[in-house]
């Protein structure tokens, strides 16, 4: 039955939750648990019933008792029960062995005569709040009788000895008990007090409390600690106090004042609030998570709309020109839908950097020597009127970073560094090796370990805290309309993020902006510096592609412009064609694969199987998602190379050359 009260739910019944029951019924529980006799503790004004096993066994139909109240269990006796129920709950033992009940044992079938026991218990107010129900079998001899009612008389009485004994509820209760003096010094604690808090006596005797309370609440536990004494105090209140080790758990309390001594029991409701908070806190996450997603759809179509009213105006003005056979400012139409596809292709790659899933290169690498390979791109991002400076470590350690990536948000970085400076300002570059010692900035962030920090801080006009709190959200900008998209710094989140790195922002307004990142420390040795690469064919000689994706337009428009070039296209559609077309119509001088493939089988796994036929087979992977980013072993398998959808059909030709000739 014991596993049976724990697991019950008390949320509507009269004691309530299980965690906020009085010392006084917790105790009384405890002991009618280890009674011999069948015995129940009846609580509240619904006489909630809360028995033992014995009480089950005796009486039948009572395995669904737990939580019903004693007057419909008892209601065919109630006659006989009714008055000694309601002497008892007017503070009145009774052993009533003289109108005893002639009751069927569930267990056994044997009728037995028994009597009842009433037994008053009282709460932390000294009101009774319930009784103590125990069923005696009264059929056995003189003698053995005699002895089973001295037995449960004693039972009896020690418990009412241990509920009227504040000394033994002082040093058993789970629930913290305090004594506060008038002038508010803490005159004695529990053990539970010690033990939750760590506390020891030497430490806290005579303390004044307030010491003792967090600064916030300090004010309000005055005006509690006032009201009690006027007796006028509130039912409970909640207030945190400091621990030993110095953080804060959470206190609900009740007191008493007897006039000299404030008395005060508290539930430790850390875990409570706790488990709140984290509610709370996962319905504001998905609050502001839909919040994000329809700004970043909002913000997705207004972007796109422009880019492909762009595109399908200056298609519409090619076409209608080429019907009527005029070829003037062809070109231009031409190359105004090529801008607005560039464009478009940026906005993809920067979701992508967001979303973290873009397809990453990392390789490790020396983040000083890299800034400064970066500088000039830094300084064109710049401007003529900004000045760079640099703050390095001496010996940084290594890192794990795609290199085109980190010079792609470290230009964005500039750029809004430029913005906030107006174009004329300070922009300082800092590396510096950090070592933290635990999780940071919680347990949900990076582990303890080594990191490189890489900050960038500029003199501008600085951010307001709400703008800070807003700045990595997609679409979100505070420059004028057609001056930024608001993908720039979302996209270096997402790039650090996918770098195993945090990324935040420190800003006061009119006191500059400072953009810090931490990234792991790579054990890894830095690769040495590839010779440069051979002069790129113009065309190919005939050379055999094979060239798997499964959209049938752009697989279309590919091979064509590879033929252009000059190489011989088998193009299929999926994983299994492309194995059997490699079987029986190789040997291919490179495969062409899209990472994402229809039927299960993705663009690595037939690289896998192609590489297990032929090792040193070349193959270039184009992707424009994956869920899961190319692990670095594979690309740096010789012959290997990656490109990003949507990327220039000149390009594609460009890279088949280039790996070629490799």
């Amino acid at each position: 039955m014991g596993e049976e009260i724990a697991h019950f739910d008390w949320q509507q019944s009269g004691p309530g939750p299980l965690p906020h029951w009085q010392a006084h019924l917790r105790i009384a529980v405890d002991m009618m648990l280890q009674s011999p006799f069948p015995s129940a503790v009846v609580w509240g004004p619904d006489m909630t019933v809360i028995h033992n096993d014995a009480y089950v066994t005796l009486l039948g139909g009572l395995e669904h008792a737990l939580g019903k109240g004693f007057d419909v269990l008892w209601e065919k006796a109630w006659g006989n029960v009714g008055p000694w129920v309601f002497k008892a709950l007017e503070g009145g033992s009774s052993f009533v062995e003289d109108q005893p009940l002639w009751i069927e044992c569930a267990k056994t079938g044997n009728k037995a005569w028994y009597a009842f026991s009433y037994t008053p218990i009282r709460d932390e107010q000294h009101d009774v709040a319930g009784f103590l129900h125990t069923v005696i079998d009264t059929t056995a001899s003189v003698d053995a009788h005699s002895k089973w009612r001295e037995q449960a008389q004693t039972f009896e009485r020690q418990l009412k000895r241990y509920m009227n004994d504040r000394e033994y509820i002082w040093q058993l209760s789970g629930d913290a008990m305090i004594t506060v003096t008038r002038d508010l010094k803490l005159q004695a604690a529990n053990p539970a007090w010690h033990r939750i808090l760590g506390w020891s006596e030497q430490q806290v005797k005579d303390l004044p409390i307030l010491q003792l309370i967090h600064p916030a609440d300090r004010a309000e536990v005055k005006v509690s600690v006032t009201d009690f004494v006027r007796d006028q105090g509130a039912e409970q209140f909640e207030t945190r106090m400091r621990h030993v080790e110095g953080h804060y758990r959470w206190f609900r309390w009740t007191a008493s004042f007897n006039g000299t001594l404030l008395t005060a029991v508290g539930r430790d409701i850390s875990a409570d609030r706790e488990e709140a908070m984290r509610q709370s806190e996962d319905l504001l996450r998905n609050s502001q998570r839909l919040e994000a997603v329809g700004q970043l759809a909002g913000g997705m179509a207004h972007e796109l709309n422009n880019l492909l009213s762009g595109i399908g105006g200056s298609l519409e003005l090619l076409q209608r020109r080429l019907s009527q056979g005029r070829l003037e400012r062809v070109d231009n139409y031409v190359e105004l839908a090529r801008d607005s596809v560039q464009q478009a292709m940026n906005l993809t790659h920067r979701l992508l950097a967001f979303s973290r899933h873009q397809p990453l290169a990392p390789r490790p690498l020396d983040m000083n020597a890299q800034l400064l390979n970066s500088e000039p791109f830094l300084r064109q991002a710049l401007g003529a009127e900004m000045r760079l400076a640099w703050e390095m470590d001496v010996e940084p350690w290594n890192v794990c970073l795609d290199i085109a990536q980190l010079e792609n948000s470290l230009v964005n970085l500039c750029a809004n560094a430029r913005d906030a400076c107006l174009g004329r300002g300070n922009v300082t570059i800092r590396t510096i090796n950090t070592r933290l010692a635990s999780a940071f900035p919680d347990q949900d962030g990076l582990p303890p370990g080594d990191y490189v920090a890489l900050q960038v801080l500029d003199d501008g006009h600085g951010m307001p805290a709400n703008d800070v709190a807003r700045a990595f959200e997609p679409f979100f900008t505070t420059k004028p309309a057609g001056r930024g998209s608001g993908m720039g710094l979302p996209m270096v989140h997402g790039f650090v993020g996918q770098s195993g790195g945090y990324i935040w922002i420190e800003s006061v307004q009119d006191q500059g902006t400072k953009v810090c990142m931490l990234f792991p420390r790579c054990l890894e040795a830095i690769p040495p510096v590839p010779a440069p690469p051979a002069p790129l064919l113009s065309r190919a000689s005939g050379q055999r592609l094979l060239l798997v994706d499964d959209e049938h337009n752009l697989r279309s428009l590919m091979r064509e412009a590879l033929r252009e070039r000059g190489f011989e296209v088998c193009d299929v559609t999926d994983a299994n064609s492309a194995l059997e077309r490699f079987r029986h119509d190789g040997p291919f001088d490179l495969v062409i694969t899209d990472i994402g493939l229809p039927g299960g089988f993705s663009g690595r796994q037939v690289a896998r199987a192609m590489r297990m036929i032929n090792p040193d087979q070349k193959i270039l992977f184009i992707t424009g998602y994956t869920d899961h980013p190319l692990e670095p072993q594979l690309l740096a398998v010789p012959g290997t190379a990656l490109m990003l959808k949507p990327f220039e059909l000149a390009a594609l030709s460009n890279q088949a050359l280039r790996l070629l000739i490799d």
